[in-house]
């Protein structure tokens, strides 16, 4: 019998990914100020939102800041998607990794259109692409270790 592996799944939010701004210190294009940007813009145009890990629904609402938002919670992780349009899940729903929760918009404070993807681990602010770069990097090692490991039915 075939050992099965249960690998940490991930998806990226969007389809496409192009940054339209990045994770850390820039000067806000609506105040002029200085400030952190706790999460990447990812450039958008009425595209699907997807779940990046299996997670819960913790709240969903509308933030003057972040428009239309969706929290989840992953455990020691969670994602936060803002400036939404529409929202495809409700609050306590289970999600998985992939499964489409909303699509962009403009909503909030914002210039144009974009998803706003932020991502805290044990409730501080980290850079989502590092974060979503290391988890792809960790699950591709994972495949192919799986794949190069012998099936000891066929031996």
């Amino acid at each position: 019998m075939k050992i099965l592996i249960s690998f940490w799944l991930v998806c990226l939010p969007l389809k496409h990914l192009k940054i339209n701004s990045d994770y850390g210190y820039r000067i806000h294009p609506l105040t002029g100020k200085y400030a952190m940007h706790e999460g990447v813009d990812l450039k958008a145009r009425h595209d699907t939102v997807y779940a990046i890990l299996d997670g819960q629904v913790r709240s969903t609402g509308y933030d003057d800041g972040l428009g239309v938002y969706i929290k989840l919670d992953h455990g020691e992780v969670a994602s936060v998607y803002g400036h939404l349009s529409q929202i495809l899940v409700g609050t306590n729903d289970s999600v998985a990794a992939g499964d489409p929760i909303g699509i962009t918009g403009a909503s909030g404070h914002v210039t144009g259109e974009h998803l706003h993807l932020s991502i805290c681990y044990r409730h501080k602010y980290i850079n989502p692409i590092k974060f979503l770069y290391e988890l792809l990097k960790k699950q591709e090692h994972e495949r192919q270790k799986f794949q190069s490991t012998p099936d000891p039915t066929f031996e």
